[in-house]
């Protein structure tokens, strides 16, 4: 029975497959040459195929400065850039400058990131993004590049600074909220809060309802402050809900994401984050029997920014010196009645 294969003649194998390797030639992101039966050669092929591709894609040498390397490997190293390539997605991305610098200070592909699955891009308000197979790294002029999986957005409670004039069957009101999230990428969502007993005064509800998990392209929150009388919360919230889902500016909004990836959503969705939901605040009183009385609304728009910055840097603010929050609503108010919708938002 044949023995193990000494060292050297398996350094000798290993020799002899990547100089076939290195003997193949790939021209316009074409690979020509003798491909052998071997599994590691094949992936070595379909590697370099994928890099070369990429590289000529952008320019070549007039681009990097420099012709591919020589060595076989998963990323093209060059001055301030890098060619990197995705084995699940079979293509090779771009990485470059405060970025790169930051993916490889995390452990290049050996950091939580993964591999990229975009090119870097540009995002809202003059940023730049590279998308990951675990998360993103953005960046802006005033904050340098910041590493983050995904966000999660939650609304936490309500804070009511005066109670309505007059209540329906005690002295005090019963309000709740219905928040609706319109989101690049996904399915509208409209949820509801906790109906509140005994509020009065100056008095802070904490709650906790999760509206978002996902990458930081960008959302908005529509909210509607209700007080409640003799209505149905749950059957308000489903009016809510068709009243949104039928919104020309929502419809239009959602409908643009559908074929894209990487950090155009963000580029596209920042700047229509404030225009899609005032038009339906606006109008749902005049629309809907709800049987509760309405005390007002607002539109809460948070940009792939804010949503970066104040999940990984954010402050955190107190309500009546209770309640932790990051981003509060505008003052809703109707009837006496003064509220303030609360959120966090934070790294998932």
């Amino acid at each position: 029975m044949p023995g193990k294969q000494p060292k050297t003649v398996m350094k000798a194998a290993s020799a002899t497959i990547a100089k076939k390797a290195a003997s193949l030639v790939v021209t316009k992101g074409k690979l020509t040459g003798r491909v052998m039966d071997s599994p590691v050669l094949k992936a070595q092929a379909r590697t370099r195929a994928a890099l070369q591709k990429k590289y000529d894609e952008l320019g070549g040498a007039a681009t990097f400065g420099a012709p591919p390397p020589k060595k076989f490997g998963g990323r093209w190293g060059f001055p301030h850039q890098s060619l990197v390539y995705n084995a699940k997605q079979g293509a090779a991305y771009l990485v470059k400058g405060a970025i790169l610098d930051k993916r490889l200070s995390l452990g290049a592909e050996k950091s939580y990131l993964g591999r990229p699955t975009s090119d870097e891009g540009d995002i809202d308000e003059g940023g730049r993004a590279s998308s990951f197979q675990n998360g993103w790294i953005y960046w802006w002029g005033d904050t340098g590049a910041i590493d983050l999986r995904d966000v999660v957005v939650t609304y936490v409670g309500l804070h009511a600074y005066s109670e309505s004039d007059k209540d329906q069957s005690s002295g005090s009101d019963e309000p709740y909220c219905i928040l609706s999230v319109v989101a690049p990428k996904r399915d509208l969502v409209t949820l509801r809060s906790q109906t509140y007993e005994g509020v009065d005064d100056r008095t802070v509800r904490p709650d906790r309802v999760e509206l978002y998990r996902g990458p930081a392209y960008g959302l908005t929150v529509g909210v509607v402050a209700m007080e409640g009388d003799f209505g149905s919360a749950e059957a308000n919230r489903i009016l809510v809900e068709r009243a949104v889902m039928t919104n020309h500016e929502v419809g239009k909004f959602m409908l643009q994401f559908i074929p894209l990836v990487g950090p155009i959503i963000s580029k596209i969705a920042g700047p229509a984050l404030d225009k899609v939901m005032p038009p339906l605040a606006n109008g749902i009183a005049s629309v809907l029997d709800l049987g509760d009385d309405i005390v007002g609304t607002d539109s809460v728009a948070l940009s792939t920014r804010k949503l970066v910055t104040l999940a990984t840097r954010g402050s955190v603010y107190r309500a009546a010196n209770k309640l932790p929050y990051k981003v509060e609503s505008a003052m809703m108010e109707g009837g006496g009645a003064r509220y303030k919708a609360l959120f966090t938002v934070d790294p998932a």
